[in-house]
């Protein structure tokens, strides 16, 4: 990597540090379920939360087009951070209802503009071909940090109460905005990119080949990865509680196990490029669903299997999406390619919503274990369909 973007590849390690440093990862549904919901309720926030993804994805991604990723950035962090604050204040359905949207906005103002950002900056010194080896460490170092503040969440969480560990999560949230502002700007494309030229670059992109097929396929993999965020938690505690885990240290033990979970996720993220040279963005795909299935089936056999599926569940999603954001990048130019980004984004999060309002139904009338086997079912089967009809990758 060329000495020029050194220092602002470091600052990038550090934001997006920013992002995974979390108090709250652990105890999230915890803390929602101890105010009174059900899991049908859980999995309708977590609707609420995909559904506004969906909606700003391809507006938030145009604006960071348009005005540049780095003002996108600041401002999604600073809605972010006002969010957190937010979520600890609240103890309705209605009250999480509204957090849940407004922090989906903030978020898609993040999620294509850095990734765009990052690889506009790499290709000013012509190493798009690192962004992977580069996005994967910074979510290595990310989860790795993360994983500290995940155990020390936990014991905020028994010592005081919950909502102490969003406003911690807020404070650290905010330290985004300053890095932010000393790393330079990529320029956004002004009045050349309207609306019309959005619209027609994505459809453009995604509507045909080489990127339709794989969009595709990664949605089912994305929506079914992420049904693990609602149900680990509960299934993780009743694990503690079997094993002899006394309640008032519930939240500790769950903790502790996100923190390994993190440090996992890290340590796989971190070598993404490599997986990328020595697997293979292709056959890596081919695994991905096979591993997941394989995970969550164990689910209701054994408790004690709760703890590497979840291990591998981690590693699998932060993996795939560093190297299926590499596979996008190195397919669409530099004009509109934070909207291209967020037009992917909106595809994944529109696939999670169904994934997350059946898996809660299910979860209520069988069990958290039951609805994650089930739709590992449903991922091997439907990945397989993928693979003969149209070959996504």
């Amino acid at each position: 990597m060329q000495r020029g973007i050194r220092s602002p590849v470091a600052k990038y390690y550090a934001y997006k540090s920013t992002e995974y440093v979390s108090f709250t990862n652990a105890i999230w549904i915890l803390f929602v379920r101890s105010q009174g919901l059900s899991f049908a309720e859980v999995g309708a926030l977590n609707s609420i939360w995909w559904l506004a993804l969906v909606a700003s994805e391809i507006p938030t991604g145009y604006a960071g087009d348009r005005l540049g990723r780095r003002s996108a950035m600041m401002l999604g962090t600073a809605i972010v951070t006002v969010s957190t604050v937010g979520m600890g204040l609240s103890s309705t359905f209605l009250q999480f209802a509204l957090v849940y949207g407004l922090w989906a906005v903030g978020q898609t103002f993040r999620s294509g503009s850095d990734d765009a950002w990052l690889y506009d900056l790499l290709g000013e010194t012509d190493e798009t071909h690192e962004f992977a080896s580069v996005r994967g460490r910074a979510t290595g170092i990310g989860l790795a940090i993360g994983a500290v503040t995940t155990l020390a969440g936990g014991l905020i969480a028994d010592a005081t109460n919950y909502s102490v560990t969003f406003y911690a999560t807020a404070m650290v949230t905010a330290l985004g905005i300053p890095i932010l502002l000393s790393v330079p700007a990529t320029s956004g494309n002004g009045d050349s990119f309207t609306p019309q030229t959005a619209l027609r670059l994505v459809r453009e992109k995604l509507a045909r080949p080489p990127l339709r097929g794989f969009v595709v396929y990664f949605a089912l993999l994305f929506g079914v990865v992420n049904m693990v965020y609602i149900f680990d938690q509960p299934i993780l505690r009743d694990v503690a509680l079997d094993l002899g885990v006394p309640e008032s240290a519930s939240n500790t033990a769950v903790s502790a196990s996100y923190a390994v979970f993190s440090l996992a996720a890290a340590a796989a993220s971190y070598r993404a490029g490599w997986i990328r040279d020595r697997v293979g963005i292709r056959r890596w795909f081919l695994a991905a669903p096979v591993l997941i299935a394989v995970s969550f089936a164990s689910l209701p056999l054994f408790g004690l299997f709760a703890f590497p599926a979840f291990i591998v569940a981690r590693g699998v999603a932060n993996t795939s999406l560093v190297l299926g954001n590499q596979y996008v990048n190195d397919r669409i130019d530099s004009v509109g390619r934070a909207t291209v980004l967020s037009a992917t984004g909106m595809l994944y999060s529109l696939a999670v919503i169904p994934f997350e309002l059946a898996g809660g139904v299910v979860a209520d009338v069988f069990s958290p274990a039951g609805a994650l086997a089930a739709f590992g079912g449903v991922l091997a089967v439907g990945s397989a369909v993928l693979w003969v009809v149209d070959r996504p990758v």
